[in-house]
């Protein structure tokens, strides 16, 4: 029979069908015997990378941290089920919709924001895909207004940022259901050091902003990568499959710096027979992360105190290296195996994640254990789903990973590794195809977490260094969803946060819990989605962060208070108007409210951010 074949055949399709482009596969023969399958059926929704991307504003104008999360999506898990045999079927194919090989977007907004996109890719084929994408944003507005009698305290001068990216990729499935693929990129992201007033740049130094050179406070990044990856498409029962993927990437800084990473990430994975009527699915994961780290300064954003100047004037002769100069190789290397597998209606997904941490601990490394956990079921025919979740991880903060929370850090920052553990319990409530419920608490121990402070060494106080506290965070948040067909989505979600800093000082005869930085209480967000017959697309977006610290101070009395940055609000908005299969026209409009809000300490944002311009394909 040719039920395998044809299985074979759609399984090489449908990972076609996850690349850039959409590719389908038809079939030469014709065939008018219908056949249906009945089973139960847990529809999961899978992430995929969206070739349209929307224009995007990256600077601290950004409403919402990059690093705010919703933890409201589930883990997949791998389906066990196995249809009994059928006889292969003749399956009345459709004719092939027509597919566009390019795309390229402009737009221009306030500030002196251009924007341009330019997508190219292969066209439809059963085993192969190919192309390059391209894309550039940026702007160049001023933030305040100058005083032509005294230095202003609000005008802050120009505040860029640009962001540009190429990437060749490519994917290929051979004849032995072995996928291949590959891309090349190059990154750069350019900022600069503008946190400071006019008038503060005149109490701390004596000068005028027209005196200073403009590269003398930039931050600007370099990055190129290399990602490859093999992957076997069998997925029979007692077969082994397989995935592996590398990438190298180097980032190339300002201010002498640099970093060399390595990374490998793959696993195994085997079917088989748990008992007579069940199935499970055994993986062994397999995680390396090395960086190779280099730090030679021959200079420093200006505003560096006396102490970083005399130290850069202190060159070795026979290394030529700074006294700031450092050296490292930080890795981490973690195993995971688990299995996944149904029993009296659990979803079980059972294991442990052993890692050898040589990041904070360079010399030796330590081990450490966490748990992988997850059990969920479904009761009242999926009204409602309850899931435990016990999980736990160790993960690196690299230069690069640092600069893309905040690009303003001081060169050769420390960098540790984030340890963590998560527990979790989740409730999801599907009243309807159209009303969904989600409500989740997850109580989180973490060493070596994140954060920011600006670093006492700048005089400008314009430059920040990383904090890693150790401390406990409890989140309860939750989402509704409210779909009605396509034309409209109402989403609203949010979550509250209790921290506990594991440090703690001694005030007279108390002991005081040391505050935490750039943390806020809460956040939330409420959004609307249009669709209007497929020719008006909008999204109305309203977000919400709480409070968050960012300092403290000391009064005369010698009390400390900590410092907060208020709440803040934004909303944002996107239209998209569809004339045609090749052309449409979009606006963004970010800070609607125009508020000139803070997110980093001295750096306030742009008020009101737009952006208009038009996609157009070139017909093939």
């Amino acid at each position: 029979m040719k039920y395998n074949n044809i299985l074979t055949i759609f399984a090489v399709a449908g990972m076609v069908l996850t690349g850039f482009a959409s590719h389908a596969q038809s079939d030469s023969n014709v065939y008018n015997e219908r056949v249906v399958v009945e089973s139960r059926y847990r529809p999961v929704v899978e992430e995929s990378q969206k070739i349209n991307v929307a224009p995007t504003i990256t600077d601290t104008a950004a409403t919402m941290p990059k690093s705010l999360t919703y933890d409201v999506a589930t883990k997949r898990l791998t389906s066990l089920y196995e249809p009994s045999r059928i006889k292969a079927a003749r399956i009345i194919g459709e004719p092939a919709t027509k597919l566009y090989n390019n795309y390229f977007k402009i737009g221009m907004g306030n500030y002196l924001s251009p924007l341009a996109e330019l997508y190219f890719n292969s066209l439809r084929s059963p085993d192969k895909t190919y192309g390059i994408r391209a894309t550039h944003r940026s702007s160049w507005g001023k933030i305040g207004k100058p005083c032509d009698s005294v230095p202003s305290p609000t005008y802050y001068g120009q505040a860029p940022f640009s962001f540009s990216d190429v990437t060749l990729f490519g994917k290929l499935i051979t004849k032995n259901n072995i996928q291949l693929s590959a891309d090349l990129g190059y990154q750069n992201d350019y900022n600069r050091y503008y946190g400071f007033s006019d008038s503060t740049l005149f109490a701390e130094t004596g000068l005028l902003r027209d005196s200073l050179d403009k590269s003398a406070f930039k931050a600007a990044y370099n990055l190129a990568q290399f990602n490859a990856g093999i992957k076997s498409l069998n997925t029979d029962l007692n077969a082994l499959g397989y995935e592996a993927n590398i990438n190298a990437s180097d980032l190339f800084a300002s201010y002498g710096q640099n970093e060399l990473s390595l990374n490998f990430d793959g696993n195994v994975h085997y079917g088989f027979n748990l008992t007579n009527n069940h199935k499970a699915i055994a993986y062994l994961h397999l995680v390396y992360n090395g960086f190779f780290n280099n730090y030679n300064p021959t200079a420093l954003p200006f505003g560096a105190d006396s102490l970083l100047d005399a130290a850069l004037l202190d060159i070795d002769d026979s290394t030529g290296l700074s006294a700031l100069a450092t050296h490292a190789y930080l890795s981490l290397y973690k195993a995971n195996p688990y299995i996944d597998f149904i029993f009296s209606g659990f979803q079980i997904h059972a294991g442990a994640v052993v890692a050898l941490d040589a990041y904070n601990a360079p010399n030796g490394g330590i081990v450490h254990v966490y748990p992988d956990a997850t059990v969920s079921k479904s009761f009242l025919k999926d009204f409602i789903s309850l899931s435990l979740e016990a999980l736990g991880n160790v993960d690196a903060n690299s230069w690069n990973q640092i600069r893309l929370v905040n690009p303003y850090i001081a060169p050769g920052s420390p960098v540790r590794a984030t340890s963590h553990y998560d527990f979790a319990a989740k409730a999801r409530f599907n009243f309807s195809k159209k009303l969904d419920l989600n409500l989740y608490g997850v109580y989180s121990m973490l060493d070596d977490d994140l954060s920011f402070k600006l670093d006492d060494r700048y005089q400008l106080h314009n430059v920040f260094t990383p904090v890693y506290d150790s401390l406990s965070r409890i989140k309860l948040g939750g989402s509704v969803v409210f779909v009605n067909d396509e034309m409209l989505r109402l989403e609203a979600k949010g979550n509250y946060y209790i921290y506990k800093n594991k440090k703690s000082v001694v005030h007279g005869d108390e002991r005081v819990e040391v505050p935490l930085y750039y943390r806020p209480d809460f956040d939330a967000s409420l959004s609307a989605t249009v669709n209007y017959n497929g020719k008006i697309f909008g999204r109305l977006e309203c977000q919400v962060l709480g409070k968050t610290p960012y300092a403290t101070a000391t009064a005369a009395d010698g009390a400390d208070s900590t410092l907060c940055l208020p709440m803040r609000y934004g909303l944002n908005l996107e239209l998209e108007y569809r004339h045609n299969k090749a052309l449409s026209f979009f606006l963004k409009a970010d800070n609607l409210l125009f508020q000139r809000y803070f997110y980093w300490e001295n750096y306030p944002s742009y008020r009101g951010l737009f952006i208009l311009g038009l996609t157009y394909t070139i017909p093939n």
